[in-house]
């Protein structure tokens, strides 16, 4: 029987947790699961009934606003619902612009998810939704990071595992120049490292990781 809701998480112990929620909801019979992106795009192809899909944006391989667009296309009938361990304001305007309808908090209680799911497969909710442990609240309005285009390009090869000396030689800046540029890409990111920018680039969707 094709599925009408599908849970993309690659934690075991919460996938397991929002198959049971779904399973309540919709039926043992009607849920279906990946454990990542790309596994969940395969899934979703053979599932023409799609009304809901659940989708973790911090996954690893394709991820954020990649994946969520990925899935948008792929079943433009289903609700995407992000359930993130992020609250953070910029990551959930980003999944709304790409696409998603709730940006839900993975320390939200079972009941405030189950809500925002049967609302969502109902086509009940008419603007995105943001969901934190208080309570569904209206999508947040959150701007990106206004990033130069040097910042950008930088960026991109800091996403891309290049050391600072080789970025430099790429761009044609001086080795402090280039970690000056880092130090504030961090600052406007909100991030503390290498990777978290290159996670949080992702996310936001300023670099596809491509």
């Amino acid at each position: 029987m094709p599925a009408a809701a599908l849970v993309v998480e690659d934690h075991p112990l919460y996938r397991s947790a929002l198959l049971h929620l779904l399973a309540q909801i919709f039926g043992s019979g009607e849920v279906a699961a990946a454990s990542s992106a790309e596994e969940g795009l395969r899934v979703a192809a053979g599932e023409p009934r799609l009304r809901v899909v659940l989708l973790d944006p911090g996954l690893p391989g394709m991820s954020g606003v990649e994946a969520i667009a990925a899935f948008r296309r792929q079943a433009p009938a289903a609700a995407l619902i992000a359930v993130s361990a992020s609250e953070d304001r910029r990551e959930a305007a980003a999944a709304f612009r790409a696409g998603a309808i709730a940006f839900v908090s993975k320390a939200a209680s079972t009941e405030l998810i189950a809500d925002v799911v049967r609302r969502a497969a109902a086509a009940e909710l008419k603007e995105p939704a943001w969901v934190t442990p208080a309570g569904i609240g209206p999508a947040a309005e959150a701007p990106l990071p206004v990033l130069t285009p040097r910042q950008l390009e930088i960026l991109a090869l800091l996403c891309q595992g290049h050391p600072n000396k080789e970025i430099g030689l790429r761009v044609g800046l001086a080795e402090v120049t280039v970690k000056m540029h880092v130090t504030s890409l961090f600052r406007q990111l909100g991030v503390a490292n290498r990777t978290q920018a290159a996670l949080a680039a992702r996310r936001l969707g300023l670099h596809s990781g491509g």
